[in-house]
């Protein structure tokens, strides 16, 4: 190069990477956000939530960022996690029994007498336990229903106690009285040897997508 030659230019433009933001990232973060806010203001009291109504909300808001994005590509990431959150939500929906209807956590119920036994006891997920040890005015007609989404279910009945038992999970384990039974597609019963002729009993019809149904007199 010759002292008349001039330097080559260099264009200062920046370069484009063609990279887009990480928006399934993004939203499925918001998903999660949203998830987490509504589990607690189901545990401060707040709101009255379900799990089918969390997997609902989650589908929505999904759906209508992808709608929104819809000019930027598939967002195949996006369209996977809202097939899955709907699926979620239907399968809830849809489950035979009410146990996705009821809140989320961990529950203790203590029961003292045969009228403080509620209709039912419903949990979407966690556990729930039911401490019957301290009823002594059980009859022949005390009956008690409780189901759980996912997650254990354990019933505490006063030692002793003739019983008849209705358990069912659909994917997990069923222990009655140390009699123990796991699987898919479990439907198990239990009936005390002397139900029949004791005027003391009790009757339970519990029931457990997935998870675990307990039993037990201790």
């Amino acid at each position: 190069m010759t002292l008349t030659d001039k330097p080559p230019t260099v264009d200062s433009k920046p370069v484009s990477t063609g990279r887009r933001p990480p928006i399934a990232q993004i939203v499925t973060g918001g998903v999660l956000v949203l998830i987490g806010m509504l589990w607690l203001l189901q545990r401060t009291g707040v709101v009255d939530l379900n799990v089918t109504t969390v997997f609902a909300l989650a589908t929505m808001v999904t759906g209508i960022a992808l709608m929104l994005l819809a000019r930027q590509g598939p967002h195949v990431g996006l369209i996977v996690l809202g097939t899955i959150l709907g699926l979620l939500a239907l399968v809830t929906a849809a489950a035979p029994f009410e146990g996705f209807q009821g809140g989320v956590g961990d529950r203790i119920v203590v029961i003292d007498t045969v009228d403080d036994i509620g209709p039912d006891y419903n949990q979407s997920m966690g556990n729930l336990t039911l401490d019957l040890r301290q009823v002594d005015d059980l009859d022949t007609t005390t009956r008690l229903n409780a189901s759980v989404g996912l997650g254990e279910l354990v019933v505490r009945v006063p030692e002793g106690t003739e019983i008849a038992v209705d358990a069912k999970v659909g994917a997990g384990q069923i222990e009655i009285l140390d009699r123990m039974i796991d699987g898919v597609g479990i439907d198990e019963q239990y009936e005390s040897p002397r139900f029949d002729e004791s005027s003391e009993r009790l009757t339970l019809d519990l029931n457990v997508f997935t998870g675990r149904v307990e039993v037990t007199d201790e």
